[in-house]
């Protein structure tokens, strides 16, 4: 898919991954040392420059992409983390507008294939190409997109709706997986006019 104004919207389904709801909170040195292990090297202006990048950022244009998927009536997948396996408790960010229709899919790991029923949600669909916006690109989605596109999906990252914990190494992991496309929310939005 070189050319992603031609998206064929009638194959394709959005997948959002863990962009749950969450309040604007900065990291501190006490935060980082309590949460990353030992020898990973964040500094506290690249976690902060990512958290500012998550509420300016993605989010608007996140929304945007959702919109989309609605106007257009592509199937919406929201997948977010779970504490218990089995357990559906995610949270997806209210500027989604759940509607009647939408698939919400807790996982309990980072790739959503290995730990929900994506796998099975997708095969329902029968839609093959994956419109993938969400985080953290070296992680969660990275690891899902990976995945899709072994199984044979063609995955279409949405660039500006996608985020990590450190914005240096947001676009490492956009970098990293070997996207079929990936696409800014303006080169969507004009794709469905």
């Amino acid at each position: 898919m070189p050319d992603p104004l031609k998206l064929d919207l009638a194959d394709t389904t959005l997948v959002c991954i863990d962009i749950q709801q969450r309040p604007r909170t900065y990291w501190t040195p006490r935060r980082v040392k309590e949460t990353f292990r030992e020898g990973e090297a964040f500094t506290l202006d690249e976690l902060n420059a990512a958290v500012d990048h998550f509420f300016e950022v993605l989010l608007p244009h996140a929304a945007g992409v959702a919109e989309f998927a609605l106007r257009h009536g592509l199937p919406r997948v929201f997948v977010h983390w779970s504490s218990v396996q089995g357990v559906d408790q995610p949270r997806p960010n209210e500027i989604f507008r759940l509607q009647v229709g939408d698939y919400v899919i807790a996982k309990t790991q980072r790739d959503a294939f290995a730990s929900s029923n994506l796998a099975g949600v997708l095969a329902g669909l029968g839609r093959r190409t994956l419109l993938l916006m969400g985080g953290h690109t070296r992680g969660c989605l990275g690891d899902t997109a990976r995945t899709a596109l072994t199984a044979g999906y063609r995955c279409v990252l949405v660039r500006d709706a996608t985020y990590d914990v450190s914005i240096l190494r947001w676009p490492l992991g956009i970098a990293e997986a070997p996207y079929t496309a990936v696409i800014d929310t303006a080169e969507l939005l004009a794709a469905g006019e």
